[in-house]
């Protein structure tokens, strides 16, 4: 049998890197590494998940990406396959994945910085050249977006718009790093494609209202994520891309929308500052909303009759399934370059590198569901 491929999770005790080492607990024929900034979380969720499993290969260990020596600590694990899911990504360089190049370790990121994600390519010849892969955004956006456009395009012979949305459940977790992320773009101005035109947008703004088949409408607000940026190049054709966030209490979002505007008019320059606030006040209030939450990506073209048409990707998270999804494409990467079972080497952001048939059975266990509606245009 070959040696186990040994596995590091960046932020391994965090919202995103906790769920990665309970599901990765299955993986044959590897080894698990928990890392933290503190030595003491790391080893006590290895603790916890060695109750789970006892026979899983797995161990802790302190590893901080700001620290000096976070490049030789890494070094010192010999890792062949590293996760980062230490966000937030706004503003961070390529420090883990260079490190990554160096020490000849395979590289995914659960990254949803849009100039992060989209700049990535950066380190595609330096990764080529030292034969690894180095994936960024393995998350909901663009792993599993561009995922279900790929699967929905061959329904027309001319794509038009892509439109997708997300409905987080009120009662999801919030960590710092994805409150800190949200609040990053909070009255920013982003550039969307909107008509075949290069528009700009402000964060949390250009309230809408979007349907979910399951718990109805909801308000949502523009956000700047890196489909927006890579959707136009990835798909051949198209005028529009556009990406909304819809939360479930109505007031919060009403809230982040009067937020933008103070960015905009310069009261607040940045949020970062009450970032603690915002996460106590979410624990405190997290109990008021459902465990509910969804995904919605509808494309809109020319079918094959000659008539304009929308087809819409629903999915639906119940009981508080839904963090799990932006966990699965980095999940199903990992599980196939443990298994040697990808090929490609180099630097990409993550663009339609799974399938929904992985995206479904790395989900079997989980209350997510999704359908397909097609509707003609009038």
């Amino acid at each position: 049998m070959a040696e186990p491929k040994k596995i590091v999770v960046i932020g391994g005790t965090g919202n995103f890197g906790g769920r990665i080492c309970r599901r990765l607990l299955d993986q044959p024929n590897t080894e698990l590494i928990v890392t933290s900034r503190s030595a003491a979380s790391a080893e006590s969720l290895v603790n916890s998940l060695r109750q789970q499993r006892p026979d899983a290969t797995i161990s802790a260990a302190a590893l901080d990406q700001s620290s000096a020596d976070f490049e030789q600590d890494l070094r010192n694990l010999e890792p062949d396959i590293v996760i980062h899911t230490a966000g937030p990504y706004q503003g961070q360089d390529y420090r883990v994945a260079s490190a990554c190049i160096e020490c000849g370790s395979h590289y995914i990121d659960l990254a949803d910085g849009r100039e992060f994600v989209q700049g990535f390519d950066a380190l595609h010849e330096d990764a080529s050249r030292c034969g690894v892969l180095l994936v960024s955004g393995a998350s909901t956006l663009p792993g599993l977006s561009s995922t279900v456009v790929d699967h929905l395009q061959d329904r027309f012979i001319a794509l038009h718009a892509v439109e997708i949305s997300i409905a987080p459940a009120h009662r999801t977790p919030r960590g710092p790093g994805t409150i800190a992320a949200v609040l990053s773009y909070c009255g920013k101005p982003f550039r969307v494609l909107e008509n075949s035109i290069w528009v700009t947008l402000h964060g949390w703004q250009d309230m809408k209202t979007q349907r979910y088949p399951e718990f109805g409408r909801r308000l949502s607000g523009a956000c700047d994520v890196p489909d927006l940026g890579l959707l136009p190049a990835y798909v051949p054709g198209v005028k529009t891309v556009t990406f909304h966030a819809a939360l479930e209490a109505g007031w919060e979002q009403i809230a982040l929308w009067l937020m933008g505007w103070l960015t905009r008019l310069h009261i607040v320059r940045h949020w970062d500052r009450f970032i603690p606030s915002f996460q106590w006040l979410s624990g405190l209030l997290i109990n008021l909303g459902s465990e509910t939450g969804g995904m919605q990506v509808r494309l809109t073209g020319v079918g094959e009759d000659q008539n304009i048409k929308s087809v819409t990707w629903n999915l639906t998270a119940r009981q508080n399934h839904g963090p799990e999804i932006p966990c699965t494409p980095a999940l199903i990467l990992a599980r196939k370059l443990a298994a040697d079972r990808i090929a490609v080497r180099g630097a990409f952001p993550c663009l339609g590198m799974i399938t929904l048939a992985e995206f479904d059975s790395e989900m079997s266990d989980l209350d997510i569901e999704w359908t397909i509606d097609e509707t003609l245009n009038a």
